[in-house]
């Protein structure tokens, strides 16, 4: 008997010749806590992802959610995403899993998002795969949290994740109101631009909140010459 992840409770294992003979993968998390997941089934904005259950009916033009009509709007950054993809919605759930997964150092918590998270992917892209790029941290974040969670989460993935962002040390997302995270200066950078021009980019993220992140690290990635920029995130906020 197996302990789940994250309540460690009991989980539950399959008897038969594929956990017999070793083939079958172990389940990190039990029932209880995987149902707990709310995992975005419906229609959604083209561009970002929300389901379209929980926009307001006001803040919907076409197939766009306000936010990216006003993305879209703006010269700056219209163009610059081409889609966004997320796995599951930001409940209470999934938000303690992210707390402790990003802050309180519990790696192996991406684990639990393995299936799920490679499924949405491969139904999303199928065998024309991008160049998978994780979001970076800064130097002192890594070094504070010990990892990059979005580096893991690419990991998950088919294909070799490649680092071609950086970025400069700044003040934490988390603790950011909406509009500061909206405003906020461009901290990411390309370090060797040959390395994206004309290439099909996929950035990955745990999280989409505003939107901000994604259209910074997409705006460097298409001044250094790459193709199309889309993202694809484990949770959408």
């Amino acid at each position: 008997m197996k302990n789940c992840l994250f309540c460690h409770g009991d989980v539950s294992s399959s008897f038969g010749w594929g956990a017999f003979l070793g083939l079958q993968q172990h389940t990190p998390i039990c029932e209880e806590c995987e149902s707990a997941f709310q995992i975005i089934t419906g229609e959604f904005c083209r561009i970002c992802g929300r389901e379209w259950v929980m926009v307001a009916p006001d803040n919907r033009v076409e197939d766009l959610c306000s936010d990216c009509f006003r993305w879209e709007e703006d010269p700056s950054t219209a163009g610059l995403l081409q889609q966004n993809r997320s796995v599951y919605h930001y409940n209470e759930h999934m938000k303690e899993v992210l707390a402790r997964y990003k802050f309180r150092g519990d790696a192996v918590l991406v684990q639990v998002f393995r299936k799920t998270f490679r499924q949405t992917f491969e139904a999303t892209w199928g065998k024309d795969l991008p160049i998978l790029v994780p979001i970076p941290l800064s130097t002192d974040r890594k070094y504070e949290r010990g990892f990059n969670q979005s580096l893991l989460l690419a990991e998950l993935l088919f294909g070799n994740p490649e680092e071609l962002l950086s970025k400069t040390n700044s003040e934490k997302q988390s603790k950011k109101a909406r509009k500061e995270r909206m405003e906020r200066e461009n901290t990411f950078f390309v370090p060797d631009p040959e390395k994206v021009k004309g290439k099909s980019i996929l950035l990955i993220d745990d999280i989409y909140t505003t939107g901000t992140t994604v259209r910074m690290a997409a705006k460097v990635l298409k001044d250094a010459g790459a193709k199309d920029i889309s993202s694809y995130t484990l949770v959408r906020s």
